[in-house]
């Protein structure tokens, strides 16, 4: 009797420990970021696996939804402001782009580590974006700048994120030596659909500008972004957005411009 207890009580305990260790909880899967590298004009803190290849076309139109109607199609049939650029990861946390925009045909080269990485039980993220912007329309002086912006993220349970980019730039349309710090919130309505708004302060030493911002409906799917905006913001490049003097113009709070965003990566390793 007292080995068949023993056999009995050996059998009970190792029963409860497979049971135990089965019923530990499962690690959380990773939250699915509700933006990309770039957020619709500021950069975030995400970064592209290593290997990975972007291209990022941005489209502004350029006659405000207020001045226009049906027979331009809203805005539709008018000229644009346009983006081209390019983007590779080397190596994890690690992102180099070259974009150029339509706007005084204006180059921007720039390099982008992201320091921390959000995880489980720490929803913030560190990164870094330095790099320069050359201005290279015919009918304007040429005009340089190099640029630093500090990336700070923060995750309000799985859907959404706060995130603002402190930045300084050398160079602008009218000013030297500017520093801002422009702003982003972004929510994951579905997993497949985010929502995103950008708010850049006004520069006080600019009396005639105002502050801008600008929101977007994103749709994703495999390796592809597509984001349909709405703002007073038409610059993508930093030394166009930071200092409220795009093109050496001024922003105005009641223009509202639409545009898109278009986002293809390819893993090439």
């Amino acid at each position: 009797m007292r080995l068949a207890a023993r056999i009995l009580l050996a059998g009970s305990l190792a029963a409860g420990e497979v049971f135990a260790q089965t019923a530990e909880p499962a690690a959380p899967a990773p939250t699915r970021a509700p933006e990309g590298s770039r957020i619709i004009n500021l950069p975030s803190t995400e970064v592209p696996a290593a290997g990975t290849l972007g291209v990022l076309f941005t489209h502004r139109f350029k006659t405000p939804l207020g001045d226009s109607n049906a027979r331009n199609l809203f805005s539709l049939d008018s000229g644009a402001d346009d983006d081209f650029g390019v983007s590779y990861s080397p190596w994890n946390d690690l992102e180099v782009s070259l974009d150029r925009s339509s706007i005084e045909a204006d180059y921007e080269l720039a390099f982008k580590y992201r320091f921390l990485a959000m995880a489980p039980g720490r929803p913030i993220a560190l990164a870094l974006r330095v790099g320069g912007d050359a201005d290279t329309k015919q009918d304007i002086e040429d005009r340089q700048a190099v640029f630093a912006q500090g990336i700070a993220s923060l995750a309000l349970g799985s859907r959404a994120r706060i995130t603002v980019v402190p930045t300084y730039v050398s160079n602008t349309s009218r000013f030297r030596n500017v520093f801002n710090v422009p702003m982003a919130v972004s929510l994951a309505i579905t997993r497949s659909v985010n929502f995103q708004g950008e708010f850049v302060p006004k520069n006080r030493d600019y009396g005639a500008s105002s502050y801008g911002w600008i929101v977007a409906f994103e749709k994703t799917v495999l390796r592809h972004r597509f984001s349909w905006t709405f703002g007073n913001l038409r610059t993508t490049t930093v030394d166009q957005y930071s200092a409220s003097d795009p093109a050496g113009g001024r922003l105005s709070r009641r223009d509202v411009y639409m545009g898109f965003n278009i986002v293809r990566q390819w893993k090439l390793k």
